[in-house]
């Protein structure tokens, strides 16, 4: 497998652990997964009297990469805060290749989970090849030195995502891409089996936003992580779970989970959907005129709106669905309107000139 112009082997390939030697507290066997790296069953947790997440449901299959979407407040990160025993739920069970999580020790479940936080770590004055060799903690006991075989691993992981050439750089020197990929190759020393990460590619521009995803599929291993963008999700994910609220609203392909009525309804935006042309996945554009205020259309108007933005016209062009959801946002883009009708509406071209938009950044 080629990745940033060479050719790197998988994660499964490179790790000398063998899964029918590892065991959770009380000598279990990890090989009995029945095929699946993290099942989660009616999962919940409160907080402060205030349920943060509730009777969240699904599974993971070996190999496969699961994003988890939403809108903001929907609850990912706190998910992932429990999949990774930062917080503890408080009903439901988390079962990680068939053994309860809260059975593992401290040490047996960083073997077997890696994680990389949203916000990157201040590492002082630790090199890039410092940084990815902490991943060897695990594995090691309090007085046990670093081998060749050691050394080999790390040089193996930063060639994996292209960082070989800044192993001696100081970490705190890189971009925000290469911070994110020096975490990664971490996480790759560390040997996990599953790799969870929160929002991996805040911050950076698509460019590294795509390199970052397409390695997380490199690695080939089992992957759960947080995406904000809808699009970057449904190309490089397997399955994709939704949440709203802190519920599950949807957990499947992309194909099936994000479908028009559902976004729209889960995020309180106007859009469409089309296959995209490279990966046949949904490719969601989005339709732009939104203002905070109060509603002047009645429920007619939206149901006019609904309406036609089911039955489109592929030569619109983007006038879709000028309307206004429950909640009061008014979005444009009715087909049957044409320009003179959007320029009477309520959003008028004032809204849109160059001397508004700055005045809404200054506000």
């Amino acid at each position: 497998m080629k990745l940033w112009g060479k050719e790197v082997t998988t994660l499964e390939q490179m790790s000398r652990d063998k899964v029918s030697g590892d065991k959770v507290s009380g000598g279990e066997n990890l090989s009995a997964d029945n095929g699946y790296a993290l099942t989660v069953s009616d999962l919940s947790w409160h907080a402060d009297d205030r349920a943060i997440l509730s009777d969240i449901s699904f599974s993971l299959a070996k190999g496969e990469m699961l994003g988890i979407i939403g809108p903001n407040g929907a609850g990912k990160s706190s998910l992932l805060r429990c999949l990774y025993r930062y917080i503890k739920p408080d009903n439901g069970t988390i079962s990680l290749f068939g053994h309860n999580t809260s059975y593992f020790s401290a040490k047996e479940f960083a073997r077997q989970v890696a994680v990389v936080l949203q916000d990157t770590p201040h590492h002082f004055e630790l090199t890039t090849e410092q940084l990815v060799a902490i991943g060897l903690t695990p594995h090691k006991g309090p007085f046990d030195l670093t081998t060749s075989s050691d050394r080999r691993l790390v040089a193996d992981a930063l060639e994996k995502v292209g960082l070989t050439h800044k192993a001696g750089q100081i970490y705190e020197h890189l971009s925000g891409g290469e911070k994110q990929r020096a975490l990664i190759a971490r996480a790759i020393v560390q040997q996990p089996k599953l790799l969870i990460l929160d929002e991996p590619t805040n911050h950076l521009d698509i460019r590294y936003q795509i390199q970052i995803m397409e390695l997380l599929r490199a690695i080939g291993i089992s992957v759960i992580t947080s995406i904000h963008d809808l699009n970057l999700a449904s190309a490089m994910c397997d399955q994709l779970l939704l949440l709203d609220d802190g519920r599950c609203v949807a957990h499947g392909t992309p194909k099936s989970v994000l479908t028009e009525q559902r976004i729209s309804e889960v995020f309180d935006v106007c859009c469409s959907t089309q296959p995209h042309p490279q990966h046949g996945n949904p490719q969601i554009s989005y339709f732009y005129g939104y203002s905070y205020g109060d509603s002047t259309h009645d429920k007619s108007a939206n149901d006019e709106a609904a309406h036609d933005e089911t039955n489109h016209d592929e030569n619109a062009h983007g006038l879709k669905a000028l309307g206004q959801n429950s909640l009061g946002k008014k979005a444009f883009g009715q087909n049957s309107l044409d320009k003179t009708d959007f320029e009477e509406n309520s959003l008028d071209r004032r809204h849109w000139s160059s001397m508004e938009r700055h005045k809404q950044d200054e506000d």
